[in-house]
């Protein structure tokens, strides 16, 4: 058998995915606090330990990595040299080996999520596009008609808005992101909750809008992250969910890579 390892550590979550001819065989998370709190990587590798015990004695397997959480980076190079007993493949140190171009002032700025997700969208859809990422901040990814990344925009995420409304205010509950139907809220909660949910509405067509002005109405529009699926069908723009978009980059990173080795 001949597999590979995908991981996505970002903020809020990390994604573990075991790779198998090029597709996401398994999928496993766990809370990024979660893993801070342990420094065990078993945690994150718990449901595969099996598998890599019994492959392990005869075949090397690798480990591809996107990593936006700076005090952990550490942590999971030793961690799975140590668990899998090769080197891990960091996109942030190996700007040099993608397919794409960075158009911006430091591309060591841009978060190595938002690069796999350029380089998913370059194999898998069409371009010029538009990435939206819901997650801890809701990012925005353009992605030129030569497929190579164009600059973005960032807003705060979801999930942080409503964690700032209630740590900032006195009287305000802390409450749950969901689709609701109504615009005016009767009490407190409702209130907060369709605020949100109409409020995001708005940003996300409105920048998406604003973007296509440089482009044409024809760009495609895709989104992703945790929360893409409660309010990307709510945006007409949104031509496509795919919530592996980030692994499907990694994938990516790894044929530019590993390819040959793992023939």
């Amino acid at each position: 058998m001949k597999f590979f390892f995908a991981i996505d550590a970002g903020n809020t979550d990390i994604t573990i995915a075991l790779i198998l001819n090029y597709k996401i065989h398994k999928k496993y998370r766990v809370k990024t606090l979660d893993f801070i709190k342990s420094d065990n990587i078993n945690l994150l590798f718990k449901p595969f330990i099996p598998i890599v015990k019994k492959e392990i004695i005869n075949n090397k397997i690798y480990c591809v990595v996107s990593c936006v959480v700076d005090n952990i980076n550490n942590i999971l190079k030793k961690g799975i040299y140590s668990f899998l007993r090769t080197k891990p493949l960091f996109i942030s140190d190996n700007l040099e080996m993608l397919n794409i171009k960075i158009n911006i002032k430091n591309k060591r700025e841009l978060g190595s999520d938002r690069i796999a997700n350029v380089m998913a969208v370059k194999k898998n859809y069409k371009y010029p596009a538009i990435v939206v990422d819901f997650g801890t901040a809701t990012t925005f990814d353009i992605i030129d008609k030569k497929g190579n990344y164009d600059g973005g925009l960032i807003t705060p995420g979801i999930n942080l808005s409503l964690e700032t409304l209630y740590k900032k205010t006195s009287k305000l509950p802390l409450v749950n992101f969901k689709k609701k139907k109504e615009v005016i809220g009767k009490t407190s909660i409702s209130a907060i909750e369709n605020g949100i949910y109409w409020g995001y509405v708005g940003l996300v067509t409105f920048l998406i809008n604003k973007i296509k002005e440089r482009f044409d109405n024809n760009t495609f529009c895709i989104s992703t992250g945790g929360l893409a699926k409660v309010i990307s069908n709510e945006i007409k723009e949104i031509k496509k969910i795919d919530e592996n978009l980030t692994i499907l980059g990694l994938i990516e990173f790894f044929k530019l890579n590993y390819s040959e080795q793992n023939k």
